[in-house]
């Protein structure tokens, strides 16, 4: 009977001889760790990258025990797969730190059966994962720092909101300031007619007093007159002094009757520069907010009015005020007649320290401090617009 051999023509040896080549070329070119040891741990067969990284060449590792190559020990250690493999039969897979190969390593361990079915080797292949497990630390470290920042993002937010707000209060009192020292000489001029009356009224009732030619009818109108006047200056410090104290919580007021009274300190000073003021009101208009401050804003539109007006020395300089209410909202508009905003800065008016005056008059605060305050405190909107040769300014609130 012939052998088996002889039943194999020349063309499927070189056949089977090509295929053998091509396995063994696949199986040095593979970059992971590939190994196949028998059952007394011994390589029988070992890739060129798995000897690359021991030093030396593949068939310097055949017949050595690979736990002394790998591991550099005199046993196998205790979490090697080798053994489970054979009691189970099936591929096994996990990680280990392989110092003397410098590195982490995924290896996956499958059995290899003979003719019987009986397990006589098992393969190894080992992939190095070491800069996967690098990255997904580094990845976990800044995770857990992302996770620490959105911690402390909601309080870093409400530290940084109070500091502005500490900062934007700061800004509006140091406008104050600089206002004080305009409302100071238009109160000091609005009080003096009032005073000069009252030293009249006491001279009078002096020489009356000496020359016996003083009646009891006479001397109570002349007190309720200073009385008058006396109480006239009182409200004038209740405004001044209102004006300059902190608000915590916003409150209901009247439009017209605020801007009244911001009237009351500027008016005086703005008549004896020859400027007019009109004032269209209508009245009981009611918001909610912070009166002093609204004020304010109010205040330093009108000052830039004014100075626009005296800039631009208008011949007949006037002032048009005029409150409304539309939508539920209220409506102030300050209208002057000053030659208007150049169209290339209208839309830096607002910004912080910007200014077209000399920097002895101005410091480019007030039209910034009082957008701010409508806009921030009091949630309305404040624009400018030309109209009819002037500036139109409008608080909607």
């Amino acid at each position: 009977m012939p052998n088996e051999e002889s039943t194999i023509s020349p063309e499927e040896q070189e056949k089977l001889i090509h295929a053998k080549q091509e396995w063994a070329h696949t199986f040095d070119a593979v970059s992971d760790l590939i190994f196949i040891v028998d059952n007394d741990l011994k390589f029988l067969r070992v890739n060129r990258a798995m000897a690359e990284h021991c030093g030396c060449r593949p068939e310097e590792l055949v017949g050595r025990k690979c736990f002394e190559v790998i591991h550099g020990t005199k046993s196998a250690p205790d979490n090697c797969l080798h053994a489970k493999v054979i009691e189970l039969g099936k591929p096994q897979t996990a990680e280990f730190i392989v110092e003397k190969l410098g590195g982490i390593f995924e290896v996956t361990m499958s059995p290899m059966f003979n003719t019987d079915g009986r397990i006589t080797a098992t393969v190894h292949v080992a992939r190095d994962i070491t800069e996967k497990r690098r990255h997904e630390e580094l990845l976990a470290a800044q995770q857990k720092q992302l996770e620490e920042i959105n911690n402390t993002l909601e309080s870093r937010i409400t530290e940084a909101v109070a500091e502005l707000r500490k900062k934007d209060d700061i800004l509006i009192q140091q406008s104050r300031l600089t206002a004080m020292g305009e409302m100071i000489s238009n109160v000091a001029h609005q009080w003096r007619q009032p005073l000069n009356n009252v030293g009249l009224i006491v001279q009078n009732l002096q020489l009356a007093f000496k020359s016996n030619d003083l009646s009891v009818e006479e001397l109570d109108e002349d007190i309720a007159e200073i009385m008058k006047v006396l109480q006239q200056i009182s409200e004038t410090i209740d405004d001044f002094r209102n004006f300059f104290s902190y608000e915590e919580k916003p409150c209901s007021f009247i439009v017209n009757e605020l801007v009244s009274r911001s009237l009351s300190f500027v008016e005086p000073s703005l008549k004896r520069k020859g400027i007019l003021i009109e004032l269209d009101e209508q009245p009981d208009i009611v918001v909610s907010g912070y009166p002093n401050e609204y004020m304010q804003a109010f205040l330093n539109v009108m000052l830039n009015a004014r100075d626009a007006l005296l800039g631009h020395q208008v011949s007949m300089p006037l002032i048009s005020i005029r409150i409304s209410g539309e939508n539920g909202r209220s409506i102030a508009t300050v209208r002057d007649n000053g030659g208007g905003i150049r169209e290339d800065i209208l839309p830096k008016i607002f910004d912080p320290y910007f200014t077209t005056k000399h920097q002895s008059t101005g410091v480019g605060l007030g039209l910034y401090m009082a957008k701010m305050i409508i806009e921030k405190k009091m949630h309305g909107t404040l624009t400018a617009r030309n109209v009819d040769g002037g500036a139109e300014f409008r608080i909607e609130v």
